[in-house]
């Protein structure tokens, strides 16, 4: 297993970093099904409001899985998340991987 921490800030108030280890795929893999998906939506250039049209949720519920998938993969921002899902392979150049 690949180990590349990432640090992670928990929340808004908390100033403890927490390291995510493993390489993009295992930062992947950690997600659910349902984060997964929202996260190749994000790799596809989504907004949540696009995000909540497509897979039939909430607003509340698409921003909760991008959030949760930020936090999970160590991902500062949704940038960090396309990278990682292109890294990963959860999306390849040119087309979906799924």
């Amino acid at each position: 297993m690949d180990v590349n921490p990432v640090p992670v800030r928990r929340g808004p108030r908390t100033s403890q970093a927490m390291l995510v280890p493993g390489g993009p795929a295992e930062r992947i893999a950690i997600l659910s099904p349902r984060e997964r998906e929202a996260v190749r939506l994000v790799a596809e250039g989504l907004s949540n409001a696009e995000i909540t049209q497509r897979l039939v949720i909430s607003p509340a519920t698409a921003k909760a899985h991008v959030n949760r998938a930020l936090r999970k993969c160590g991902c500062r921002d949704r940038a960090q998340l396309v990278i990682l899902a292109y890294e990963g392979g959860l999306v390849k150049v040119g087309g979906r991987t799924g």
